[in-house]
C-alpha cells in the first residue's frame, strides 16, 4: 500500500533525531545507573558529578517527559526497575553497551552528506585502531542484541550432526555458546582478533565453556583459518567488506572445512530491488558511513559469491527483518 506522506509525517522522521540524542546523552553520562541506588535530587547530582544545573535539570526532565525517569513533587529523580534492567550498567540484560555504541555511530552518521558526494569514508573502522574503550563497547553491543537472536537461531537449526564448528569473527562468543547448549558434543573454534579473543576467553569463561572452545588469534583478512571443521560460521561478517573481499573469505572457509560440511552466513539479504527487507537497506547506510568498501548484499550475489567459491547449493534456510536471515551452503 502506498504511504501518504504529510508535512506531519516527514517532520516526525526530521525530529527523530532529538529523542535519540537525549537517551543517548543519558546513557553517556550514565544517568540511569547513577539513579540506580537511590533517589537523587539535581543539586546533589551537580555536586557529586560536576554536572551543569540549568543542564542537567533540563536533560532530567525531558528524560521524565519521556517516560523513562520519575520526578517526584520534591524535584527528587529516580529511575523505575524495567528501565534500570535495560539502562543500567551491569544488568544481566543491560542495553546500554548498544545505545553507547550508537553514541559512537552518531559521530559517523553525521558525516553522511559529504560521504554520499565523495563515496569515501574515512571512519575509524578502517582507518584507525580502536582504543580498548570502543572495542568493548562494540563487542558488548553485539553481545547485547545479539544474545536472544542467537539463542533463538541455534534452536531452529538441526546442529546435531556437527563435531566441530569454526566462527570467523565470532566477537565474544554468543552464537558458540547458543550452539553449544543445541548440542552437547560439539567443540568449537572461536577466530577473532587477539583483544577481542581476550572478551571471548573472559565471557566464555564465566558462562562455563572454556574447556570446549579453542580460542584462535588472527584477522579474517589475512590469515588462514585452522583446518578440519564440518561447521562455519559467519555472522554479522559480509556487511563490512567488498565482495571480492568476502570471496576470499569464503575460499579460505571452504579450505579449513572437512568434505560434506556446511557454512552458514547470518546477515541482511536484500532482494533484487536493494529495498527490502527495509531495515537491510538502510543498514546499508551504515556500512557507508562506517566502512569502505562494505553494503548490504542481495541474496542473488552472495549464492552467487558462494558458488564461485567452490559451495553448493547455497540456499536461504531462515527468514527475517532483523538481520535473522540465514544462508546455508554445502562444501562438496
Amino acid at each position: 500500500m502506498e504511504t501518504t506522506w504529510t508535512k506531519e509525517s516527514i517532520d516526525e522522521i526530521c525530529s527523530g533525531f532529538q529523542k535519540a540524542r537525549i537517551l543517548l546523552t543519558a546513557a553517556e553520562i550514565d544517568i540511569f545507573t547513577i539513579l540506580s541506588d537511590r533517589p537523587r535530587s539535581v543539586n546533589e547530582l551537580c555536586s557529586l558529578y560536576h554536572f551543569s544545573e540549568r543542564g542537567l535539570t533540563i536533560l532530567l526532565d525531558a528524560l521524565v517527559s519521556m517516560g523513562l525517569l520519575i520526578k517526584e513533587p520534591d524535584n527528587i529523580y529516580s529511575v523505575e526497575s524495567s528501565v534500570c534492567e535495560l539502562m543500567c550498567r551491569d544488568t544481566r540484560d543491560s542495553f546500554l553497551p548498544m545505545a553507547l555504541h550508537r553514541l559512537r555511530m552518531w559521530n559517523t552518521w553525521s558525516k553522511l552528506t559529504e560521504i554520499v558526494k565523495t563515496g569515501t569514508s574515512q571512519h575509524f573502522l578502517e582507518k584507525k585502531k580502536r582504543s580498548p574503550e570502543d572495542m568493548e563497547a562494540f563487542i558488548g553491543a553485539m553481545h547485547a542484541i545479539g544474545a536472544r537472536k542467537a539463542e533463538n537461531i541455534a534452536q531452529k537449526l538441526d546442529l546435531g550432526k556437527y563435531a566441530r564448528m569454526i566462527d570467523i569473527g565470532g566477537a565474544s562468543g554468543t552464537y558458540i555458546m547458543s550452539f553449544l547448549r543445541q548440542n552437547h558434543l560439539l567443540r568449537a573454534t572461536l577466530f577473532d582478533l587477539p583483544e577481542v579473543v581476550t572478551m571471548a576467553r573472559r565471557r566464555i569463561t564465566s558462562e562455563g565453556f572454556a574447556d570446549r572452545v579453542d580460542f584462535i588469534e588472527g584477522d579474517y583478512n589475512a590469515d588462514p583459518f585452522p583446518p578440519d571443521h564440518d561447521l562455519a560460521l559467519l555472522s554479522a561478517v559480509i556487511h563490512i567488506n567488498s565482495r571480492p573481499a568476502n570471496r576470499s573469505i569464503f575460499k579460505k572457509v571452504f579450505e579449513c572445512l572437512v568434505p560434506d560440511s556446511v557454512i552458514l552466513i547470518r546477515d541482511f539479504f536484500l532482494d533484487d530491488s536493494r529495498t527490502n527487507p527495509p531495515d537491510g537497506a538502510i543498514f546499508a547506510v551504515n556500512m557507508l558511513v562506517a566502512t569502505l568498501g562494505g553494503n548490504s548484499y542481495t541474496l542473488n550475489e552472495v549464492q552467487e559469491d558462494l558458488r564461485e567459491c567452490g559451495f553448493v547449493n547455497p540456499r536461504l534456510i531462515l527468514d527475517g527483518p532483523k538481520m535473522d536471515q540465514l544462508i546455508m551452503a554445502t562444501r562438496p
